[in-house]
């Protein structure tokens, strides 16, 4: 089965981007961003309830935050359907910032971050 991968031009296109990506460097610091924070807390939350087991429904609240801190805490990279997202969207971009919509993409939450730190208050 083919995917956007095979489409003509795909692959050009990724490795042109990822050059840019390289070159442009990743915006803000990933422990920046709120997300990396309140990730963080809630994982401190997770080491605290498992700090005594014994304590009633401390595991299910050890696993609800973390599930908590996966939803809101970027990836070390770009999201697995980053680039096919922006590839699929490539001639509707309106701008230069070409970001995915995926919550917690590594490669794009901290262009956005940088974009809004830029843009004049």
């Amino acid at each position: 089965m083919a995917t956007w991968q095979d489409e003509p031009g795909a692959r050009e296109w990724r490795q042109a981007v990822e050059t840019a990506d390289r070159v442009h460097g990743p915006g803000v610091p990933p422990g920046e961003l709120p997300g990396y924070r309140q990730g963080c807390a809630a994982i401190d939350e997770v080491v605290r309830l498992l700090a005594d087991p014994t304590v009633p429904g401390a595991l299910t609240a050890a696993r609800s935050a973390m599930r908590r801190a996966l939803r809101v805490m970027p990836q070390s990279g770009p999201d697995q359907l980053c680039y096919e997202q922006r590839w699929r969207g490539r001639h509707r971009w309106d701008g230069p910032l070409q970001v995915c919509d995926r919550p917690t993409c590594g490669r794009c939450l901290p262009l956005k971050a940088a974009a809004e730190e830029a843009r004049p208050a």
